[in-house]
């Protein structure tokens, strides 16, 4: 946020200008004039693969075991939580399509917040996502273990620790590469891979049919004792909420789109149709991936593995369980590029708000895409990933993700009393505002009364050093006297400028 006291910035024609060398010719003058902001890119279809490809990750390997058991392993009950799961990602998805139309906005429940609390709450969400990107990390680090594990074979199967991260830091650097240099290249990555990813999940299942075909034993005995009376009788509501929460592990991102409402063609019909799309097409391929491996697998084979796929993989495919790690390969690799398409505009977002230095929320001038803020989320994850050990991290910070989109959800009810005057092209019924509300009060407090982690203290205290950073580098907008010298340096190198949006008031 520029004042008096910010030093003046090269605009995008003295961005040019100084990268060639020379004036701006004429032919270059009618497009400097145009609105420099992101181009819209992404229309429906594309909509659908982008959220879908970054919700179905490895989620869908990892997470049946732990659902089952939580279940008491009850095939029926497990299912069933699947469907409910996807059910749950519906009703809060309808909450983020009202206020993504209502608020025409990039940026999800950073800009949500901020309009409906106040921004110094709004601003522990980039605070967040960029100094602590678990989740991306943790995808790559997934790719990276299952594209090298084909390769070291005997008795020291595992890949060595630096191959690994050698190879998940390199595929950081390639995805946000192409995400710097061409949008419509990223999305079309994107497509690509989610559809390679539904392809490789369809040839799972048929596999699994094919093992049924040929012994129906383990099929008959888990579909027909899906609601195993003993199994029900040891279901208590704390297992079923560790149920849920994995599940909705493996559902996490359907508001992604949300996060390029800018950049997304007639966003007030694109966003609800491809949001709502995507979770059909989420919830039917969950549903039908869980029934393959009740078709092939045992419950105790499931309770006793922790990736599903691979025991499937070896009595379903025998020498062809190789397609088992391509597919998780295509899973993590299509979130991972998803995420730095959606959620990497975060950063960009706040940063023009004032919220991180200004440079953060410039465009390049030839590419219209957010360089800076994409390299600020690659630099964050590359030292996870050198870390390599921050499992806890995920579970710690889960918590916090829930409680945004509880603030999210509650938000639709707040921004319908104190903002009345938005257009609002698709409204929800005030109960499903009401109830994800709920819903979410109860993922976050459950996890604190079931095993409460000394690390959670860690976690406020990291949101009460982000309020601290807030309040001097926000409020009181304190700057280094280079800051101006820094940024117009970073401008050159990276080739950006400020973009046309202003905030609204």
């Amino acid at each position: 946020m520029t004042d008096e006291r910010t030093p003046l910035l090269l605009s995008r024609q003295e961005s040019y200008s100084s990268l060639t060398a020379a004036p701006v010719a004429s032919e270059n003058t009618v497009r400097v004039k145009e609105t420099f902001t992101t181009r819209r890119n992404i229309n429906l279809f594309s909509g659908v693969f982008v959220a879908a490809g970054i919700v179905i990750g490895s989620g869908i390997f990892v997470t049946p075991n732990g659902v089952l058991v939580a279940a008491n392993k009850s095939v029926g009950v497990t299912l069933i939580i699947w469907v409910v799961g996807g059910l749950i990602a519906m009703l809060s998805t309808l909450c983020y399509c009202e206020l993504a139309t209502s608020i025409p906005e990039s940026g999800s429940d950073y800009t949500y917040l901020t309009y409906a609390y106040h921004p110094a709450l709004a601003f522990l969400i980039p605070w967040m996502y960029t100094c602590v990107p678990s989740a991306d990390a943790a995808l790559v680090l997934t790719f990276a273990r299952y594209a090298t594990e084909p390769f070291f074979v005997g008795s020291n199967s595992k890949p060595p620790e630096e191959s690994v991260k050698l190879v998940a830091t390199c595929l950081v650097l390639l995805f946000t590469a192409i995400n710097v240099f061409n949008v419509k290249l990223a999305i079309r990555v994107q497509v690509v891979l989610a559809w390679s990813k539904l392809a490789a999940i369809a040839v799972v299942v048929i596999s699994g049919l094919i093992f049924c075909a040929k012994d129906a034993s383990i099929a008959r005995e888990n579909f027909l004792g899906a609601f195993d009376k003993k199994a029900l009788e040891g279901i208590t509501i704390l297992t079923l909420s560790r149920s849920f929460y994995q599940v909705m592990f493996a559902y996490d991102g359907w508001n992604t789109l949300c996060n390029v409402t800018e950049e997304i063609e007639n966003p007030e019909k694109t966003i609800p149709k491809a949001s709502v799309l995507s979770i059909c097409v989420i919830t039917l391929a969950y549903l039908i991936i869980n029934c393959a491996y009740f078709l092939v697998l045992s419950v105790d084979e499931m309770a006793s593995s922790k990736v599903v796929a691979l025991p499937f993989a070896l009595k379903a495919m025998g020498g062809a369980s190789w397609i088992v790690y391509l597919t998780v390969c295509l899973c993590t690799a299509g979130s991972y590029n998803g995420g730095i398409l959606t959620s990497g505009r975060l950063s960009y977002v706040a940063a023009r708000r004032g919220h991180l230095p200004q440079v953060f929320g410039m465009l390049h001038i030839n590419n219209y895409t957010p360089g800076p803020a994409l390299v600020l989320n690659t630099i964050g994850c590359i030292v996870l990933i050198a870390l390599g050990e921050f499992n806890v991290l995920i579970d710690v910070f889960g918590f916090i993700t829930w409680t945004f989109i509880g603030l999210s959800s509650l938000a639709v009810i707040i921004l319908r009393k104190r903002r009345p005057e938005f257009d609002r092209p698709f409204k929800v019924p005030t109960i499903i505002p009401a109830f994800m509300t709920l819903i979410s009060l109860l993922f976050v407090i459950l996890p604190l009364i079931s095993e409460l982690h000394f690390l959670y203290i860690y976690a406020i205290a990291f949101f009460a050093l982000g309020l601290f950073f807030y309040f001097i580098f926000v409020h009181k907008r304190y700057r280094s006297s280079c800051c101006g010298q820094v940024t117009v340096f970073l401008q050159k190198l990276f080739q950006v400028a400020p973009s046309d949006w202003k905030k609204a008031e």
